[in-house]
């Protein structure tokens, strides 16, 4: 490897020049001779540690040693999750940038362009998130001395009164009317009694399903052509099977219970997003259905419908698969907070 060399420019500064271990050249200046010898010194002492002086760690540097610290303590599906990330939206604008450099003014800035590019507040939220993360393994590496997204401005979400759109019972009884003997019922009837995710759906076998017993276990998710665990302990359940699903589960049987509920003509699951290309979107028009309307929107009128019917928080909770009661009150208050007379009642009925 090249020990480099100093000499004097036309303007009366002295440059180091090295060889990098990447095999560029690099360029150091100082005002003086002996100043360039001893910035050589140090960078060819620094190439050869391996080691980086935190003042020239760029925030692409970081993002790297921050994925490969996490790839072994996430799930796959997250760590592509943040891979996916960083990747679209950290690289490009602010990758190349010295970390030590880095301020809240640039995130804030970095924001309000990605809320231009119409992404939503929430995904932009998702950006800070990692970032967030990222500086703070920076802070505790000491390659900085604080954290710029904590003063980082963030996009307000649109929090409307009134809760999460969902399908009214009505509404829901109707898109399991039009949907009944199609390819796809079971994924409709599922995401409406059980609240399944799309993934959780579309990844579930013949194996998962127990008649004798009524009921069904949740134990992988579809993402990206891939199965994986969910994401946390809590997503694997099982389940009791309402009366529909299990009629809807019958009419489905027949290819001997074998391989997957949904299968495509490959004997492969069914992807997400041609399930919506397919059949979600063409369903939604002929059931006269809103267009906004999401199937992650079947999820929250089961949840909603579950509340209504005065069951339990702590076992909705464990029906949809969260990780913890306050999860379900956060995402669900609007219906809570509207059972207040139902509260009074039952201190009525057993004081009386």
């Amino acid at each position: 490897m090249s020990e480099g060399s100093v000499y004097e420019r036309s303007d009366g500064r002295w440059c180091a020049k090295y060889k990098a271990l990447d095999g560029s050249w690099k360029y150091l200046y100082r005002k003086t001779k002996p100043l360039a010898k001893k910035a050589l010194r140090e960078a060819l002492k620094d190439r050869d540690d391996g080691v980086i002086p935190p003042s020239r760690i760029t925030v692409n540097a970081m993002l790297d040693l921050w994925l490969e610290d996490i790839q072994h303590t996430v799930s796959h599906r997250t760590y592509l999750n943040r891979q996916s990330i960083i990747t679209h939206h950290l690289r490009p604008p602010i990758g190349t940038q010295k970390l030590t450099k880095l301020t809240d003014d640039n995130l804030t800035k970095l924001y309000r362009i990605k809320l231009s590019q119409g992404l939503a507040p929430s995904t932009v939220r998702r950006i800070h998130t990692t970032i967030s993360q990222v500086l703070k393994e920076a802070v505790r590496l000491k390659y900085i001395h604080t954290n710029p997204a904590t003063n980082a401005k963030l996009p307000k979400v649109n929090n409307t009164r009134g809760g999460t759109e969902v399908l009214t019972p009505a509404q829901a009884k109707h898109l399991l009317e039009v949907v009944r003997g199609d390819r796809y019922e079971l994924v409709y009837v599922l995401g409406v009694t059980l609240g399944l995710r799309i993934g959780e759906a579309l990844a579930l076998r013949w194996e998962d399903v127990n008649f004798s017993r009524g009921t069904i276990t949740i134990k992988r998710t579809l993402w990206r052509g891939k199965t994986y665990t969910p994401k946390t302990y809590s997503s694997e359940r099982i389940l009791k099977l309402p009366a529909i699903a299990l009629e809807a589960l019958h009419r489905r049987d027949t290819n001997g219970r074998e391989g997957w509920l949904i299968p495509t003509s490959k004997g492969t699951p069914v992807e997400p997003p041609n399930f919506h290309r397919w059949s979600w979107i063409p369903t939604k028009e002929k059931a006269e259905l809103p267009p906004s309307l999401t199937y992650h929107k079947l999820r929250h009128g089961c949840a909603s419908l579950l509340l209504n019917q005065n069951v339990p928080l702590p076992v909705v909770s464990r029906y949809l698969g969260h990780s913890n009661p306050s999860i379900t009150g956060r995402t669900y208050s609007h219906v809570i907070n509207g059972m207040e007379a139902l509260a009074a009642q039952g201190i009525d009925d057993a004081l009386s």
